[in-house]
């Protein structure tokens, strides 16, 4: 049975979405990343409700500021 996807929609400066991406990558299986709109920094971050919990966490404690849009 496949895992049940979970959205988080964020925002940041363009120029950190390659570092973003590279941070979330370092974390094996944690999450998946999709640009939506990478000249505004509009990215989806794919999780699992196993994953959501640690993946907002990580999100709050990076090194440059980034906006949660939303979650569902």
């Amino acid at each position: 049975m496949a895992a049940e996807s979970l959205n988080i929609w964020v925002r940041l400066d363009p120029q950190n979405i390659d570092v973003f991406n590279k941070i979330i990558e370092g974390y094996d299986n944690l999450a998946l990343v999709t640009a939506i709109e990478p000249a505004l920094g509009q990215l989806l971050v794919r999780v699992t409700p196993d994953t959501k919990k640690d993946t907002l966490r990580l999100l709050k404690h990076l090194p440059f500021p980034i906006e949660i849009v939303s979650e569902s």
